[in-house]
């Protein structure tokens, strides 16, 4: 019985550390256009894409990211963004065109992105 408590206790710490870490994570959501598809890409490494018009950036820490949008077949030039990621939140962006470029409009600070900017 002692043996058996014993690895119940050390599995629920297990699950609970488990959770507490999750917390900690934030994650970023970028919507575009239903016209024009994209790609993201996050520190050089390609996204996975779940859809033709968004993107879920999951299980980010908090600080600067760097992001770069790919046009499909590369009918714009990509456009390269650093995002301030919360510590356990989210951001939220819309991807828009501007003149002959894209924005990010944040959602939760109301304002434009260039790329290039953080």
């Amino acid at each position: 019985m002692n043996r058996t408590k014993s690895a119940y206790l050390f599995f629920l710490a297990v699950v609970f550390s488990q959770v507490v870490a999750a917390r900690h994570f934030s994650y970023v959501y970028i919507q575009g256009d239903k016209v024009t598809p994209f790609y993201v890409k996050m520190e050089g490494i390609m996204m996975p894409r779940y859809g033709k018009n968004y993107c879920i950036l999951s299980e980010l820490k908090a600080g600067p990211v760097h992001i770069e949008i790919l046009f499909q077949q590369n009918i714009y030039p990509s456009q390269k963004f650093t995002i301030m990621v919360p510590e356990g939140g989210y951001r939220g962006f819309l991807l828009d065109r501007k003149d002959s470029s894209f924005v990010l409009y944040d959602l939760q600070q109301k304002r434009y992105l260039a790329s290039g900017e953080q």
